[in-house]
């Protein structure tokens, strides 16, 4: 018999994993085949179903409130509408963002046309932010790939060609219709989208917007609908110089924010509050993790952390006082325009400023301006042309200049408001003292070849006064020989000391620091020598002199509590959504050097101003419970001769003998100081509740019966 052959079982089984391999490799290359050629287009779309997104929740902004909580600056919730990225082509996105453009006008919605800053339509023409040819240039250097096609964008009109077909426009659009669709292009190039981060097309839109688009969600796809918070100004018109407003972040903001979280669909603070407190009102926006599909719609939310509300200011600012402030302004420069004489009143009166401070912490109490505007018109779209319209004539309105806060930008002549400074400067160094500080005013005197009348009695003058009757009086032949001899060096130190020509350090954005009258200055100002008959102009608040009115406030607060110089502010308090403090402003102040007897003087011949018989303002205040102290001021124009009105000045302090309040006004072609201090009258009067026989809570009750007539 033959042997059997052995069974080679290694190449058996060799055999069996080669099969078992191949038949596991045929699956998985029928499967891919499956997955990717078979069924592709039905997988990815299904994947695309489940596409993850983080998305913000924006976080409210906080509350601004005056000193007794009553609000200014709130929040509201409206309806935002989004696009996000999809696979659309350009001719299908130009289709659908004209459809969606058509239902925000045919509701009278705004939408966002960024664009309008820089190329207009209707004319075509370059916007008001190219208006210098520097920021022109840098413009379209940024809206071309390369340096060499900026020649390519001569005129608004090439611009425009140039969008065009850059934004893939078809002909089949009228100029005006291309015109809308890429303004809503020139948004996605500049703040850039996607499907998990849609771009802000139109915020605050109306239910019916809302409605519309939903009803027709399959035409507009990408199109997403969220609430957002909203600002809202109440009745802030009286104290929009403090409050500024907000407005969407600019290129250049977005640049210096960008790295602090910022937005390029952000809401920023552009001026006052809103913006020297913008760290401390932005909130912390939220996070929402969630499932979009490829429309970028919402198809499953997975967890969401929730926004943290921003910080709540309190401002030192009375609202009440504020209101009759701006009220005053408004009713006293149009008396003032009434009894046009054209001899010293041409009735030229046209704006002004007051300002309140508390004389025992910097507390600005009140801060008005006028004229002034509702910030409210700055909360509206552009697309609002009623309110863009009102926006242009704030901004071009050069002889009223709205806009502009005169309490710490404008800079006004003081006048014999500064005739305190004076005094106190010739008592402390020893050119007057309090047992004699008389000077003889024959109603004539020259000084360095310059001749000076006393403006009461230019024949034979006041005669001999001391310090106090010449401050009662504001006799200016008094004050031009003092000032001579104490010197323009020791009469700047005092007013210096004062805080006058100094920033104060308010919190608001724009403040001057305004020009003191001395040797630095005029050979800055005039590239002159100083000289005698200088001093002796400067001495009664003339000349180069020009301050703020809160630096006057501040000034005259300082005489009033007897030589504390507090610095003025204007932020109370900052508080956390939930009440819990995060802040509170403490009073910060310098002791000056004063002597008690300097003072008392000064206290004195303020004091008559208001009370003694030939007092500038000695009637004005006799029906008050309680003595007034003051001073007028009739600062010069230098175009009196040309019919123009002097402007006109008052700084006051109440009650005299334990004052608590201190007020400056100015009035530009008030004509006289003692026509502005009815200004300063109706502050007093609102503060101490005289005008309904009632004491605000917050205020301090006076014992009226202390008081002497």
């Amino acid at each position: 018999m033959g042997e059997k052959k052995p069974v080679d079982k290694i190449g058996e089984r060799y055999k069996v994993m080669v099969i078992g391999f191949t038949l596991i490799f045929a699956i998985i290359v029928t499967q891919l085949v499956n997955l990717q050629i078979i069924n592709g287009q039905y997988y990815d779309e299904k994947s695309q179903t489940k596409l993850l997104a983080e998305r913000d929740i924006i976080a409210p902004r906080g509350k601004i409130v005056d000193r007794n909580g009553i609000p200014i600056a709130v929040n509201r919730m409206g309806y935002a509408v989004k696009i996000a990225k999809t696979s659309m082509s350009e001719n299908e996105k130009s289709e659908m963002i004209l459809k969606l453009i058509s239902i925000f006008e045919k509701n009278g919605d705004s939408y966002e046309k960024n664009l309008s800053y820089y190329l207009t339509f209707n004319p075509i023409a370059f916007g008001s932010r190219n208006q210098s040819e520097e920021s022109l240039q840098r413009w379209k250097a940024d809206m071309v790939p390369k340096a060499e096609d900026i020649k390519l964008l001569g005129t608004p009109e090439d611009v425009f060609k140039y969008f065009r077909k850059k934004f893939y426009i078809d002909d089949q659009y009228t100029d005006e219709e291309a015109y809308k669709i890429m303004t809503i292009k020139y948004d996605m190039l500049i703040k850039g989208y996607s499907a998990t981060n849609p771009l802000l097309v139109a915020k605050d839109v109306k239910a019916e917007t809302v409605a519309q688009i939903e009803e027709r969600s399959h035409e507009f796809p990408g199109v997403l609908i969220d609430i957002i918070p909203q600002r809202k100004y109440v009745d802030a018109s009286s104290v929009a110089h403090v409050l500024g407003h907000i407005g969407i972040i600019s290129e250049d903001e977005y640049k210096n924010y960008k790295d602090n979280g910022y937005s390029m669909n952000d809401m920023i603070g552009k001026d006052g509050i809103e913006k020297t407190q913008e760290s401390q009102l932005r909130g912390i926006n939220g996070k929402k993790r969630v499932e979009v599909d490829t429309n970028g719609r919402l198809t499953a939310e997975l967890s969401s952390e929730p926004a943290i509300p921003g910080n709540d200011v309190v401002l030192t600012i009375d609202l009440r006082l504020q209101k009759a402030a701006v009220k005053s302004l408004e009713n006293n420069i149009e008396r003032i325009k009434s009894k046009a004489d054209y001899k010293k009143n041409f009735g030229d009166a046209f704006a002004g400023a007051a300002v309140a401070i508390d004389v025992d912490s910097g507390e600005v109490l009140a801060m008005a301006s006028y004229p002034t505007y509702d910030p409210s018109v700055f909360l509206a779209g552009v697309q609002d042309k009623e309110a863009q319209k009102t926006i242009s004539t704030l901004l071009t309105d050069d002889k009223n200049q709205p806009l502009f806060n005169r309490a710490i930008q404008g800079r006004y002549t003081p006048g014999s408001t500064f005739k305190p400074v004076t005094s106190i400067a010739g008592l402390e160094t020893g050119a007057i003292t309090p047992q004699n500080s008389y000077i003889t005013d024959k109603g004539t005197h020259v000084i360095g070849g310059w001749t000076f009348k006393c403006m009461e009695y230019p024949t034979y003058g006041h005669g001999r006064i001391d310090v106090v009757r010449a401050l009662a009086t504001s006799c200016n032949i008094y004050f031009h020989e003092l000032g001579v001899k104490t010197g323009i060096d020791n009469i700047d130190i005092w007013a210096k000391n004062f805080g006058l020509g100094e920033y104060t350090g308010i919190e608001l954005p724009g403040e001057r620091k305004g020009t003191r009258a001395n040797k630095q200055s005029k050979k800055e100002i005039r590239n002159d020598d100083w000289r005698p008959a200088d001093t002796a102009q400067s001495a009664i608040g003339q000349f180069d002199n020009a301050f703020t009115p809160i630096q006057l406030a501040n000034y005259v607060s300082t005489l009033a509590n007897g030589g504390t110089k507090y610095k003025p502010h204007i932020v109370k308090e900052i508080r956390k959504y939930d009440g819990s403090t995060v802040l509170k402003s403490e009073p910060e102040y310098e002791k000056l050097p004063i002597k008690v007897e300097t003072m008392k003087i000064v206290h004195e011949g303020m004091l008559a101003v208001a009370n003694a018989e030939d007092g500038t303002v000695n009637q004005l205040f006799s029906d008050f419970p309680f003595k007034v102290a003051g001073k007028t001021g009739t600062p010069e124009t230098g175009l009196e001769h040309l019919g123009q009105s002097s402007n006109g000045v008052f700084i006051a302090y109440a009650p005299a003998d334990n004052p608590k309040i201190a007020v400056a006004v100015v009035i530009e072609h008030g004509v006289w100081g003692s026509e502005v201090a009815p200004v300063a009258k109706d502050i007093l009067k609102e503060y101490f509740g005289m005008n309904n026989n009632s004491l605000p809570q917050d205020k301090v009750v006076i014992d009226k019966a202390s008081f002497t007539r």
